[in-house]
């Protein structure tokens, strides 16, 4: 996992200034530079296509700010453009596999049991038989592996085993419906209105998955033999968390290739496409925050409610939750945040789409004053720079006419790529304490490796608070966005979205970005450096993810499937570095 600022320093050549050098040694160094560039051209080439590296950037020049990476089309191995998978008749296609898939229930419930035990996985059977009918040719072409059950492991094996495979993933699952009768369309009616399809699942997330096995199925259908191997991994639980799914999935894969073993991930997530006025922002994410839930438990002796103490446990931890909601983490955006590169792009190419102080603020402004302000003005993305927390659960008490006696508070954080875990429990310790002590508890941290050693003046005490660790993982580590595998990738995003109805006349610019939320990537980190947390779709074409009334754009459903398609086949003409 490592330390994100020191990955950050080893990816990240410092700028330094060449220092004087006699005149008679300027012509071996001159020759010395040719050569290097000489080589840096020829390693870049492949298939008669030139991939440019990003260069090194200087954070003091606005023209070093977001270089484009050179647009890159598919060509020379004998198959159709991907502008074949738009149209009429594959729009209607696609709905209709689409539709198919999301009529299945494949709900997955934060109490499931395990999946031999609870009835409710059985309907990931269907699921299994529906694909089957629906892409016979990758069902009798790719090698599939079942692994816990459910989860589903596709390989279609590239004849140049050299070359590193590519994974791309999804999940089979979605979150319940809820009430039906809130819906317009039955969530699992997978209706289609000419336009969208309707229904729990239509975009989060089997769009993903229907549309690369579709990808797939065409592909096979013009007798497709890759070079490099294809890997598909479709876990049944990201949205409870992956421990069934993806964690077995991610263990069978470690076993089968090793650790560092693929070109790279894509999976779901992301910001997908924003337009600001001439330019279309592509917005994958190369980085996700962590995920910490945090417990407060206070005990203290009962009694009858008709001698309260001046504060009840209930009213103690009341001063606690206000004192934390009073107290919030502190915005930072650190000089190598994938947040602070897209500030930039959109300051570079759409300045008058941004804040007019935007500019010289990068420039100028330290990285919290900086967060601050743009904190103030964007205050959705604020959470991009700062960690959060949510006090989502309280209980305590178990009759009107008796002091409670446990009092617990649950504490949600999504903890910024800037910060750790124990920068959270240090946070609440520092502000929960004081409270305790006032109020004559004794406050221990139970996350520590001694939280077992108890004071020995706690007896005289008339309670305990005490801090436990819940759900916990730490900030993701941050994709690198300057080498080849990034420069195949972005070049990949522009050529498609270019190409397309909606960006013809534009100019795509892909900058990597952060999560708040989490994938199933958080499961695969050890198999490569690379992971792309992307749904390939613009704004406004996904629409009420998790919610009542969730649909898909078909249109924009056969532009994500350009994106994998296209993908598959430049990598598959990339030699590894």
């Amino acid at each position: 996992m490592g330390d994100l600022n020191a990955d950050m320093e080893k990816n990240t050549p410092p700028y330094t200034a060449w220092p004087a050098q006699p005149r008679q040694k300027w012509s071996k160094l001159t020759t010395w530079l040719a050569g290097l560039a000489l080589a840096l051209f020829l390693i870049s080439q492949y298939h008669g296509r030139h991939v440019s590296f990003l260069p090194c950037r200087n954070k003091d020049r606005i023209d070093d700010w977001c270089p484009l990476p050179d647009a890159i089309t598919p060509s020379g191995d004998g198959l159709r453009d991907s502008s074949h998978l738009m149209g009429t008749e594959r729009h209607k296609l696609q709905a209709e596999r689409l539709g198919t898939a999301v009529q299945v229930p494949t709900e997955s419930f934060d109490d499931n049991g395990e999946v031999d035990e609870d009835p409710r996985w059985k309907t990931f059977d269907k699921f299994h038989q529906v694909l089957e009918e629906l892409f016979p040719l990758v069902h009798s072409n790719l090698e599939r592996q079942k692994v816990n059950k459910y989860g589903l492991l596709f390989k279609l094996q590239g004849s140049n085993t050299s070359l590193k495979p590519v994974l791309f993933t999804a999940h089979q699952d979605v979150v319940p419906a809820g009430s039906h009768a809130e819906w317009k369309y039955p969530p699992f009616a997978g209706h289609y209105d000419g336009t969208w399809v309707w229904g729990r699942g239509a975009a989060d997330c089997k769009n993903v998955l229907i549309g690369l096995l579709s990808v797939m199925e065409d592909l096979l259908s013009q007798s497709f033999s890759p070079k490099r191997t294809i890997v598909l991994a479709f876990g049944f639980d990201e949205e409870t968390g992956g421990v069934r799914g993806a964690t077995r999935l991610n263990q069978v894969l470690l076993q089968q290739y090793g650790k560092d073993s693929f070109a790279f991930l894509m999976d779901e997530g992301g910001n997908g496409v924003k337009t600001l006025g001439d330019f279309m922002y592509a917005y994958p994410a190369v980085g996700e925050k962590g995920y910490y839930d945090a417990e407060l438990r206070l005990t203290v002796r009962g009694g009858h409610s008709s001698k309260p103490p001046p504060h009840t446990g209930i009213g103690v931890f009341a001063q606690a939750i206000v004192a934390l909601e009073d107290q919030p983490y502190t915005p930072v955006l650190p000089q190598w945040s994938p947040f602070r590169r897209a500030l930039e792009c959109n300051a570079k190419y759409s300045p008058h789409s941004v804040q007019p102080w935007l500019k010289d603020a990068l420039l100028h402004d330290s990285e919290e004053v900086l967060a601050r302000r743009l904190g103030e003005v964007l205050t959705a993305d604020r959470w991009l720079m700062q960690t959060s927390q949510a006090v989502d659960v309280v209980t305590g008490g178990v009759k009107v006419n008796a002091l409670p006696e446990t009092v617990t508070v649950m504490i949600n954080h999504r903890v910024a790529l800037h910060e750790s875990v124990d920068d959270v429990n240090r946070h609440i310790q520092s502000i929960v304490e004081p409270i305790a002590q006032k109020n004559g508890l004794q406050f221990r941290d139970l996350t520590k490796a001694d939280s077992d050693l108890v004071s020995e003046n706690s007896t005289l005490l008339a309670g305990t608070v005490e801090l436990r660790s819940g759900q916990l993982l730490p900030p993701a580590p941050v994709s690198p966005t300057d080498n080849r595998v990034w420069a195949v990738f972005s070049g990949t995003l522009r050529s498609v979205f270019e190409t397309s109805e909606s960006g013809l006349n534009k100019t795509v610019v892909p900058v990597g970005n952060i999560m708040t939320g989490n994938t199933d990537t958080t499961h695969y980190w050890d198999l490569t450096r690379n992971i792309y947390r992307y749904s390939p779709a613009r704004d406004g074409t996904r629409l009420d993810v998790h919610a009542t009334d969730e649909r898909m754009l078909m249109e924009a459903h056969l532009e994500g499937m350009r994106v994998y398609y296209d993908l598959i086949r430049n990598f598959d003409g990339l030699e590894d570095e």
